[in-house]
């Protein structure tokens, strides 16, 4: 009959005792003068079983907080070798949701049975998702490229990037600024014997040309009222030329209209002085200019002839050198007296 200490049961006992509640033990001391039977045979497999539940344990520990990276634990029990089948299926899923981290949203997994399922299917709807959001980025960029492109066709680009980056704009003053004002002759009577739909059209055409002529010479387009055109040039872009380029926007306007003068006839006047801009209003923005550079304008175009650009004196005296004139002398203006004006000499 085999002997057994009882302090070596007693050993086994407590060892097992922690297992069962959930404390690591230790191997059981095994004297080295026991005999090799069955009960040191049996104290080896255990206290074998102890050192490999002991480095499950640890590896346990580490992926529960996530540390895929520890030390494989050691061992052949069957605990052990289902550990390192997570271990790696939970690398590699760490590696796939690594990728779609990254944008890869066609990953999938195909293994560890209906959580791969679950998660293939939050990936789809990941990408599902994601496609929603760039299809709607993608519409709301659209709609603010069109709101971009709409405030550009009423303010000047200046103004309208300040009105963006600020939420508003602060009225500036310009000392240096030529003003043009142009009318069609006769647009009353003209527009009495057309339909309303052609009026437009054909009103629509001038202008459309009129603010390309501006904007290839840097001049800005104030507004229209009716049949007539306020554009200016000096503001609120600062332009040391200002005079000269608007004047050489005003021939290459009577040039255009030179090819439908007879039902089109057009009176430009010009003049150069101060200015004052700025947004006028909080829901409809329009960007308007004031002074009496303005009215001096008006007055130039309204005392121009047909098919002529009137310019007063004051832009006369800024380009004379560039274009030919004939000097009209003093002509009487209404609320200014008698001003000094030129004609543009017949610009083909």
């Amino acid at each position: 009959m085999l002997s057994i200490d009882e302090r070596f049961i007693d050993g086994f006992t407590e060892r097992f005792h922690h297992l069962l509640t959930g404390r690591i033990p230790l191997p059981v001391e095994i004297p080295a003068d026991m005999p090799d039977d069955e009960i040191r045979q049996l104290a080896t497999y255990v206290n074998r079983f102890f050192e490999e539940y002991a480095s499950f344990a640890r590896a346990m520990e580490a992926i529960s907080e996530g540390r895929l990276d520890a030390e494989t634990p050691r061992g052949q029990i069957a605990v052990v070798l289902a550990y390192k089948a997570l271990q790696s299926n939970l690398r590699h899923l760490t590696f796939k949701t690594q990728r779609i981290a990254a944008g890869g949203l066609d990953e999938s997994v195909d293994f560890m049975g209906e959580f791969s399922s679950a998660f293939n299917r939050m990936t789809g709807q990941l990408r599902d998702s994601f496609a929603a959001i760039e299809e709607r980025n993608r519409v709301i960029q659209a709609e603010q490229e069109r709101s971009e492109k709409l405030l550009l066709n009423v303010l000047p680009a200046r103004v309208a990037e300040e009105l963006k980056t600020k939420g508003t704009s602060e009225p500036q003053s310009f000392e240096d600024v030529t003003v043009l004002f142009s009318d069609l002759v006769g647009f009353t009577k003209i527009s009495a014997s057309i339909a309303p739909k052609e009026l437009i059209e054909e009103l629509n055409a001038i202008f459309t040309r009129f603010d390309e002529i501006m904007e290839a010479h840097g001049c800005e387009r104030i507004k229209t009222i009716g049949d007539a055109y306020l554009a200016v040039c000096g503001m609120p872009e600062p332009n040391a030329e200002h005079a000269q380029t608007m004047v050489t926007a005003a021939v290459e306007m009577l040039r255009t209209m030179r090819r439908n003068a007879a039902e089109w006839p057009i009176r430009i006047g010009i003049h150069s002085g101060p200015l004052v801009g700025g947004i006028v209003g909080v829901k409809k923005y329009i960007y308007d200019v004031f002074g009496d550079t303005i009215n001096t304008a008006s007055r130039m175009e309204t005392m121009s002839d047909p098919m002529r650009i009137n310019v007063s004196e004051a832009t006369w005296r800024l380009v004379k050198d560039a274009f030919s004139f004939v000097e009209r002398g003093l002509v009487e203006v209404k609320g200014k007296g008698t001003m000094r004006m030129y004609f543009v000499d017949d610009p083909r």
